[in-house]
């Protein structure tokens, strides 16, 4: 009986520290988003031209909307949906290395001598990481039935 209790005790001890924990990293987050925002000057780079306030209002609404519509589909038109934003976000992914491939190989005549010389190569490297990924996630939703 000790033992149940014990075991009780223990699960509801962390269940607290797992929300203390959860509580105390949003209020360090909003602290250090709220301090960027003041350290950055926000408030005068938005005063200054109010238009991209305005511009990134509509983005956030724009995306909003794009949520919502994708949110009403039906199953077979999301999975439709994802493979589509997917393939196309490969393909333009898998372009951009491509291009990005030509460039560096006409660089080295052109390298300053200020950039490391492996730094082209680990940046291709990571568009090929990207591109990877975006298709090895495009073929899981093409292998599901569900989304």
């Amino acid at each position: 009986m000790a033992q149940l209790f014990t075991l009780g005790h223990t699960t509801r001890m962390k269940r607290l520290l797992g929300i203390i924990f959860v509580v105390a990293f949003t209020i360090f987050a909003i602290a250090d988003i709220i301090h960027d925002f003041i350290a950055s000057d926000g408030v005068h780079y938005f005063s200054a031209q109010p238009h991209r306030l305005l511009l990134v209002a509509l983005i956030g609404i724009a995306g909003g909307l794009v949520a919502f519509s994708f949110s009403a589909l039906s199953p077979h038109l999301q999975r439709r949906a994802k493979l589509v934003a997917l393939a196309s976000g490969g393909s333009f992914v898998m372009l951009a290395g491509g291009y990005f491939s030509y460039r560096v190989a006409s660089l080295p005549g052109h390298i300053d001598s200020s950039l490391p010389w492996h730094m082209p190569w680990l940046l291709l490297l990571s568009i090929i990481a990207i591109s990877g990924l975006l298709w090895f996630e495009f073929y899981q939703v093409f292998r599901s039935r569900v989304i």
